[in-house]
């Protein structure tokens, strides 16, 4: 029978986190990766701690944002992809381009200078010595400004912020933190509510997680992201517990200033 790795209390195969010490116990081929808050073991994935709910984004543990989309998330969740880094391929073209463009006019002026025969000589003209140029005092110059970070990285982080709200109304059971996020245009808003709080009559989260990847903007005020949520549930009436993912396409709205979710379809894995 398994043991913990970080208490060594026996579990049963499959089992996701100790009923000891809520240690992580998953996939031990990634190594051991602890909470710096509350020191359990975690999933070098994961956005926040199971157990203190610490965000782990630039710690030890890899980010894993917080957040819930209309019924889904939990475990380890994925990570968020980053933009890519570095000199754009079309603008190497560019300049390999112009390196081109440039030896070849070089050639050509060499051969065309080379044919040309030499004009007679001339008898050097004596000019009167031009007056010194005055002093030029140096401006100084403004400090290079740092440059701006790529849209779709600010677009991903104000994303995820809603998102976190949407997690924490789950979380909290808050059904007017739960609505707020999603757009007054919302397709059946009023049913979207009501099934809300059926599932949390019948259900308590144990752990919600989230990612959003594949950000695109449509325009300033619309936007696409595919948004993966990973749950562990616990029935109110067995107690039995149960794991669940979900991957929605979400279409996100700008509201009053604010990104709201304007509508979502579930897609397979």
């Amino acid at each position: 029978m398994p043991q913990c790795p970080h208490c060594q209390v026996p579990f049963e195969a499959g089992q996701r986190y100790c009923s000891t010490c809520g240690s992580f116990l998953l996939h031990p081929e990634q190594g051991d990766t602890f909470c710096p808050q509350c020191d359990v073991r975690v999933s070098p994935r994961q956005e926040f701690c199971h157990e203190c709910d610490v965000p782990l984004k630039g710690a030890q543990a890899a980010p894993a944002a917080s957040g819930t989309a209309a019924g889904a998330a939990a475990p380890e969740a994925p990570p968020a992809k980053i933009p890519p880094s570095g000199m754009p391929s079309w603008l190497m073209g560019v300049l390999v381009g112009a390196g081109i463009l440039v030896i070849i006019l070089l050639i050509l002026l060499f051969t065309r200078g080379a044919s040309t025969p030499p004009a007679p000589a001339t008898a050097p003209k004596v000019e009167a010595p031009a007056p010194a140029p005055p002093a030029v005092t140096a401006t100084p110059t403004a400090p290079a400004t740092q440059p701006a970070p790529p849209a779709e990285a600010n677009l991903q982080e104000q994303l995820q912020k809603e998102l976190s709200l949407l997690r924490e109304s789950q979380l909290r059971k808050d059904i007017v933190l739960f609505m707020s996020v999603y757009s007054l245009t919302y397709p059946e808003l009023d049913e979207k509510r009501a099934s809300t709080l059926k599932a949390w009559e019948r259900f308590d989260f144990t752990n919600l997680v989230f990612t959003v990847d594949k950000v695109q903007s449509i325009d300033p005020d619309n936007a696409i992201a595919a948004v993966t949520w990973y749950m562990d549930t616990k029935n109110r009436q067995t107690q039995g517990l149960s794991s669940n993912s979900q991957i929605f396409q979400v279409r996100f709205a700008k509201e009053q200033g604010k990104w709201r979710i304007r509508s979502l379809e579930e897609v397979e894995p």
